[in-house]
């Protein structure tokens, strides 16, 4: 008996003693990771330079064993990673009146995520089969000279995902398509982003440019960033990925490293200006910039948001849906998302305007209240709220700001003579609206709303089209060249632009022409993992009412159903199989049967 007892007592207190060990390393790690000491930051990027060769010349079988193992880890790793990103927002899992965020929390965290690890599989299962990378199913030639790539889902599990959206990569020229294992091995140093979990900038130039990676976290994200490099442990043991924590002084010793090839960071201009001029006066033309590196940089955007008079009324429904819809995408991420609409373009003599306008500030008015939590937020949502006389839609602390009917002079006008909204992204709830001058009819507006938007509002990453379907057919080929004419990196068709970042297929970044010297949204794109030559743009497209769009939760109920559609889908994106996807058609068939059925045949054609 005093044996077993004594058995008993040594095996409680090993498991104690493990336990407790597990803490204190846990801790260890997260302190670690918090901060790298200085003085290992240019060891860990030689230990991951020292393998460029070695991942240039590695097998695209063994390359995707390795994305595998990461996505076995990332569906171990799933409650973790919500943890943590809930955590860095200051959201209160528990809580039923913070569903909503939690559920923006899920999808940017591990939807993406799994999103990006699959694109990483399915290229290097391309190259390894085939010898070449995936490519469109069609291709269509249009008057500009460009070209755009039809791209189709590979199967019916991914069709069912796809709600029956047109996914185009437009090409100038003829398409062409290159193969990323014919790439030199290199070194790609990358400043991660403070605002999302997505991983596209790591993988990305390990599959696309055949680049090792070191990665300098984001303190902000620094959380779900230690739950990333766990995710992604089977590429950092290997040494092809290195993470470093810190600050400033960190990523200047990435960037200034002779080991690293070329920078790519997720940020602002002015972060980008900082990095690449430093204190120079990037105005003098005789002024060279502190780094000769090629610096690849996505950057943020006044985004508009275009509403298309329809030929025939909306109906209160559709008016409603819609309202709500650009809500929610105005709110994802409590507004922290680069592709965040800032500008409602609206045709003055839409009979519906009024109407409409009221309902969307009712959306943003009855929305779950916003948590900020991105540095400098609070200066920027001040100065915004100071630009609207201090009327905010309640008294929240986060309330969003709507301001209706800005004017912004036609002609003649510098910089200077815009209003706050439209030369300076926010990076908080704010939205402007502005109307535009025109017949309410399709060609006249479109042509006035596209000028506008190239003319004054600041950036080119993302614009938002809201067309019903009976509009869009009667005006089709109309419609599609004034698609042809706008300089945007992602225009999304009765889709968020931001749904591009669940799409490696997709290119992610400013319309090509920037320059160091205004660098605005950015140089460079990420995604494009069919490997096309010389891509200028993204189109996603879809139905007036379909199921990619984002939903507003106002009730406790609401909060908690799209909790449990976030958790599914991102379960679907871990694994997909037809019982997971049956799970989740089943939770969007208790919120949303009619558009379910109405969806289906576009999904299994």
């Amino acid at each position: 008996s005093s044996r077993r007892l004594g058995s008993r007592f040594k095996r409680t207190w090993s498991a104690l003693w493990q336990t407790a060990a597990l803490l204190t390393n846990s801790r260890r790690m997260a302190d670690s990771a918090c901060e790298t000491p200085l003085a290992e930051v240019q060891a860990i990027i030689g230990r991951v330079a020292a393998t460029a060769c070695e991942w240039a010349e590695l097998p695209p079988s063994q390359k995707k064993a390795l994305f595998k193992q990461c996505l076995c880890l990332s569906r171990e790793l799933c409650e973790e990673l919500t943890e943590a990103a809930c955590s860095t927002r200051g959201l209160d899992m528990a809580d039923p009146r913070q569903g909503h965020y939690v559920a923006d929390a899920i999808i940017i965290g591990n939807v993406t995520v799994t999103a990006w690890l699959r694109g990483c599989i399915k290229l290097l299962e391309s190259l390894e089969l085939r010898g070449a990378p995936p490519g469109g199913h069609k291709t269509s030639r249009r008057p500009d000279g460009t070209t755009r790539v039809h791209l189709r889902p590979r199967n019916a599990k991914e069709r069912l995902l796809n709600d029956g959206q047109q996914l185009q990569l437009v090409v100038r020229g003829e398409p062409k398509q290159f193969n990323p294992l014919e790439e030199q091995g290199s070194v790609t140093g990358v400043l991660g982003a403070g605002n999302t979990e997505i991983i596209n900038d790591i993988v990305d130039p390990l599959c696309r440019l055949n680049s090792v990676v070191v990665y300098k976290a984001n303190p902000v994200m620094v959380r779900s960033n230690i739950v990333k490099a766990k995710i992604l442990a089977p590429l950092i043991d290997r040494g092809f990925v290195g993470f470093i924590f810190g600050g400033a002084d960190h990523g200047r010793l990435v960037v200034d490293s002779p080991s690293v090839d070329r920078v790519l960071i997720t940020g602002s201009h002015h972060t980008y200006d900082r990095i690449v001029w430093g204190e120079r006066d990037k105005r003098d033309p005789g002024v060279q910039p502190a780094t000769t590196k090629p610096v690849h940089a996505e950057l943020g955007s006044v985004n508009p948001y275009i509403v298309v008079p329809g030929t025939s009324p909306w109906s209160r429904k559709e008016m409603l849906a819609q309202a709500k819809t650009l809500a929610a995408y105005k709110l994802l991420n409590s507004a922290h998302v680069c592709a965040s609409p800032q500008v409602l373009v609206t045709c003055r003599n839409w009979p519906q305007r009024r109407e409409f306008l009221n309902l969307v500030r009712k959306a943003l008015a009855q929305a779950p209240q916003a948590r900020c939590f991105y540095p400098g937020a609070e200066r920027s949502y001040r100065k915004h709220l100071d630009a609207a006389g201090g009327q905010a839609l309640g008294d929240a602390e986060w309330a969003p700001i709507f301001q209706e009917g800005v004017r912004v002079p036609e002609t003649g006008v510098g910089a200077e003579t815009l209003p706050l909204g439209f030369e300076e992204e926010a990076f908080c709830p704010v939205l402007y609206e502005v109307a535009i001058d025109s017949p309410a009819e399709v060609g006249s507006f479109m042509a006035k709303a596209v000028t506008f938007c190239h003319k004054h509002c600041w950036g080119s990453l993302t614009c938002t089209v809201v067309i019903d379907d009976r509009t869009k057919a009667q005006h089709a080929e109309e419609f599609d060249g004034f698609l042809d004419t706008m300089r945007f990196g992602t225009i999304g068709v009765n889709v968020p632009p931001a749904n591009a970042n669940i799409i490696p297929s997709l290119t992610w970044g400013a319309f090509p022409g920037n320059d160091a010297r205004d660098v605005r949204s950015g140089i460079g794109q990420l995604g494009n993992f069919a490997c096309y030559q010389n891509v200028e743009k993204s189109i996603l497209s879809s139905r007036f009412s379909n199921l990619s769009c984002y939903m507003l939760s106002e009730s406790l109920h609401e909060q908690a159903r799209a909790r449990r559609r976030a958790e599914s889908l991102a379960s679907v994106f871990s694994k997909m199989s037809y019982a997971r996807l049956g799970r989740f058609v089943g939770t969007l068939l208790r919120n949303q049967p009619s558009e379910v059925l109405r969806s289906l045949p576009n999904q299994l054609s």
